[in-house]
């Protein structure tokens, strides 16, 4: 039973504060907490010892609660599996894990160097998965801080923050850790381990981004109906997907580059009727034209200087001109468009949709 003793609303968020539960805070040593149902509703986020988010609001009182333990299972499969990350890197290669940290879609180690390459990520993650199916039973057991201490075969020397009791975690002949975590019984219960991608992060270290068991699962179906995908699209096989990408950014880059100068030439026509036809007022000529960016700017570049050229497209535009102040006339232009924008002098730019009909409305 959790007791509540009052639940208020921050921002969007119900919050409940309780006499006292045995869930897991969320972000504690790197892993995400606990989720479930006090009654009824939903509790999202359990923030410390005494508040809880929840979905919506609880009045005060004695309520059962249920954790949901699918997730729990999910959660121990990652944080196993990221002691089996940690103790092959330490004791294969003498690597530290300097950090950890779990997401609800991914989790991340960070180890204690940057000279990492794709050739030591795919032999980690190889002798990861290959102890994975040999199974090794995970043990615990909870010691005094003095038995604790007794101990030589830590991976990681415990902090000096834990006090009381401590929590001991052993993956069979691989790996003691102090951990309060979430952990399978038994690393076969991780099935699969994947490296999904890895940087150099501050400092000397590499952060590996990981995903186990169902999340791992998940990541292969998702990608493997990517790779079909491709097949059907580029009529290959998954070998030539690389080549056919790669044709095709080549012909993507002709293309283009095939478009930008019939676009030129286009706008060398396109600039000598907009030339004879322009809006004059105040001893000053106008040209007001819209269509796409690419034939906004080259039309910016033909248009002669003593001409007051303004260009629109979808959702902006731009002000040119030698013969007045821009951004001047911008902020005239501002003054009845919705639009927003600046400059000064020959050139002037600005956000928001609109016509040639309403900027000639208010020349």
């Amino acid at each position: 039973m959790i007791k509540v003793l009052s639940c208020i609303k921050e921002k969007e968020n119900w919050i409940i504060e309780v006499e006292s539960h045995d869930l897991y805070v969320d972000g504690k040593g790197g892993q995400i907490g606990d989720q479930g149902y006090i009654e009824n509703i939903k509790f999202l986020t359990v923030l410390d010892d005494k508040k809880i988010i929840v979905e919506e609001e609880i009045l005060p009182g004695e309520y059962p609660y249920t954790v949901n333990e699918n997730r729990v299972f999910d959660i121990g499969v990652q944080h196993t599996a990221q002691h089996l990350f940690s103790a092959i890197a330490y004791n294969d290669y003498g690597l530290n894990t300097v950090g950890f940290r779990m997401t609800e879609t991914y989790s991340t180690v960070d180890l204690d160097s940057k000279d990492l390459d794709e050739k030591f990520v795919d032999e980690l993650e190889r002798k990861i998965n290959a102890a994975i199916g040999e199974g090794r039973e995970i043990l615990e057991k909870i010691l005094t801080r003095d038995e604790a201490n007794s101990i030589d075969t830590f991976r990681k020397k415990i902090s000096n923050k834990v006090v009381g009791d401590v929590r001991i975690i052993t993956i069979d002949t691989l790996d003691t850790s102090a951990c309060a975590g979430y952990h399978v019984s038994n690393i076969s219960q991780i099935r699969l381990f994947k490296i999904i991608n890895f940087e150099k992060i501050k400092g000397n270290y590499t952060r590996f981004y990981f995903l186990g068991g169902d999340r791992a699962i998940d990541d292969f179906i998702k990608k493997n109906k990517t790779i079909k995908e491709l097949n059907r699209v580029f009529s290959c096989r998954d070998n030539e997907i690389l080549s056919m990408v790669d044709k095709f950014n080549e012909e993507k880059k002709q293309t283009e580059s095939r478009f930008k100068d019939l676009n030129i030439k286009y706008c060398e026509f396109l600039s000598k009727d907009l030339l004879q036809n322009p809006i004059e007022k105040d001893s000053k000529r106008y040209i007001v034209y819209k269509d796409d960016k690419d034939t906004i700017a080259n039309l910016n570049k033909i248009i002669p200087g003593d001409y007051i050229f303004i260009g629109l497209w979808n959702d902006a535009g731009l002000i040119s001109s030698k013969a007045i102040d821009c951004g001047e006339l911008l902020k005239e232009f501002s003054k009845t468009l919705n639009i927003k924008g600046g400059g000064k002098g020959e050139r002037a730019n600005f956000k928001g949709d609109v016509s040639i009909a309403e900027i000639t409305n208010i020349l």
